[in-house]
């Protein structure tokens, strides 16, 4: 399932995305103090990264792209950072001071491409506190702010535009023409769409099927949207909220149990509170019912064991008075011969149900070894991640500090020294490193055992001081279950094209058929016990 897949990635987009933003502040360090139009763009892109992923980040660089802006005294750039500050705090529910930063713009110093994102922050203000008034007549005035800003963002965005395209088919769906704002939506869709741009219209859709209660449509696109915010590193998404509610009334309770933890893990570290009130609202209501049916399943056993026992007691009730009638009629021959009979088909009957129990036992005791292979790999590799990230984040809290000591101090030698220490490849292997050992204590004849599918002259000799190579590295990768090529590439740091080579080599050097060589190399590879 391609959710789940995208579920279980996560971290790596999240990582994808802490690589962007560390690029960001590396040429943020570069910067001269003196060049505040270059550094202003700087910490706004910061702020475009971190806006769907991280609040108070973001809040901290909306806060310096204003101070930088208010040192260059440029209306227009003042202006663009109090759209920042108003986006932001907007997301995070915080909506009467997102008016009074809207409040303090000048429209006439707001630059022609800003003003969409001016009059679209105020519509979505409104909208959200409409969606959160409880009064009706709130409610109705909010909402009715919201259609006048939007009408205003559609004047000032560019035609044929995301933006522009979005709003003409958003209007129809708020004025109710919910079949031709589909058809905007889905035209929508052919465009080369961003990740954001792709999970907001997948979104609007999964809510206009949910209002038709067309909910099978609704769970795609709601899914569709879910997928595009995990990728794109969004924490305050809307669409894993509105499916894992969608999936509870669907009575899916375990997907839906596992995407409402992922909204509230997300929206703990992204920091909205208005999400952790949604997530706080379905979430006792999921585990609530997951605890019913599990106290219906235990109820039905129970139950289930009083009727054996019944029919038990029944059982040997009618065998006794069986066993009485038989002595009684053990002169008519031909009623003992018939039952003789029958007695030897049951005979039969059983025999070929306990050939059948065996072949389940077994069948058990492979799942059971496959279990206890897997929790031991995910016992050494928690282990291990949990020590490399430990590590990992330490030296990088202790390098932040003191490059922030240093540029406090303005003492940019001293921080360029401290950058020039840091090396990315050096920490590259020892993690590469890290990860061999702890594959090696898992699986201490791997290489004897690899070597075994290889042909004589092809089989691998380690160089000393290796553990493993960059060959082994990557069917070591397959034997924990990583077996696409750009997840591996991923996390080794090769190409896709090179891992494919590097599999290519070593399956043609093998004793085994090339499309068998995987599953030969699982089969044969030993975990210690």
């Amino acid at each position: 399932m391609e959710l789940q897949e995208t579920l279980d990635s996560s971290e790596i987009y999240d990582q994808t995305k802490r690589n962007t933003i560390n690029i960001i502040k590396s040429k943020l360090t570069a910067f001269d103090n003196e060049k505040l139009v270059d550094k202003f763009n700087l910490y706004n892109q910061l702020f475009d990264q971190y806006k769907v992923f991280k609040s108070d980040s973001a809040y901290f660089y909306s806060l310096k792209t204003k101070e930088i802006a208010v040192q260059l005294n440029d209306s227009t750039l003042i202006n663009k950072a109090l759209l920042n500050l108003a986006d932001i705090v907007i997301a995070v529910g915080m909506y009467k001071e997102a008016l009074d930063y809207l409040q303090k713009i000048n429209i006439n110093f707001v630059r022609d491409f800003d003003k969409p994102m001016f009059y679209g922050l105020y519509g979505r203000c409104y909208s959200d506190m409409a969606e959160y008034s409880g009064l009706p007549d709130f409610s109705q005035k909010y909402n009715e702010l919201a259609r006048y800003y939007r009408g205003k963002t559609l004047e000032h965005t560019e035609e044929q535009s995301f933006f522009n395209s979005f709003m003409i088919a958003f209007n129809k769906y708020s004025a109710g023409n919910l079949n031709i704002a589909i058809e905007d939506f889905k035209l929508i869709l052919n465009q080369n769409l961003k990740l954001g741009e792709l999970a907001l219209t997948y979104f609007i859709l999964g809510e206009i099927f949910q209002k038709k209660e067309q909910n099978d449509l609704a769970e795609y696109y709601y899914t569709r949207a879910a997928i595009a915010d995990i990728k794109n590193s969004t924490k305050e998404s809307l669409a894993i909220i509105r499916l894992s509610e969608l999936l509870f009334k669907k009575n899916k309770l375990e997907t839906a149990s596992t995407l409402i933890q992922k909204a509230y893990a997300d929206a703990q570290f992204y920091g909205a509170q208005q999400r952790k009130l949604q997530v706080g609202a379905i979430l006792p209501l999921i585990e609530e019912e997951i605890v019913r049916n599990i106290e219906m399943e235990r109820r039905r056993l129970y139950w289930q064991y009083v009727s054996v026992v019944i029919f038990l007691i029944i059982t040997i009730l009618f065998t006794s008075i069986i066993f009485r009638q038989f002595k009684r009629l053990q002169k008519a021959r031909g009623a003992i011969s018939k039952a003789h009979l029958q007695l030897k088909e049951t005979h039969s009957q059983l025999i070929i149900v306990n050939e059948q129990l065996k072949s389940r036992n077994v069948e058990i005791e492979k799942v059971n070894n496959r279990l206890s292979e897997a929790s031991k790999i995910k016992e050494e590799y928690l282990g291990f991640f949990f020590t490399e990230y430990d590590n990992i984040f330490e030296k990088f809290n202790e390098f932040t500090s003191e490059i922030e000591k240093n540029l406090s101090m303005e003492e940019y030698k001293k921080a360029r020294y401290h950058l020039s220490r840091y090396d990315l490849k050096k920490e590259k292997e020892k993690l590469l490193h890290n990860f061999d050992t702890a594959f090696i204590r898992l699986f201490p004849d791997f290489i004897n055992e690899f070597n075994s599918l290889m042909k004589p002259m092809s089989q691998v000799a380690l160089k000393e001081g290796q553990i493993l190579n960059k060959e082994l590295r990557i069917f070591a990768l397959i034997r924990l279950g990583v077996k696409h090529n750009d997840k591996i590439a991923q996390i080794l740091g090769y190409s896709v094209n090179s891992i494919y080579a590097f599999k290519s080599k070593i399956r043609n050097m093998s004793i085994v058929q090339n499309e068998n060589f995987d599953q030969n190399l699982i089969d044969n590879t030993t975990i210690k016990v």
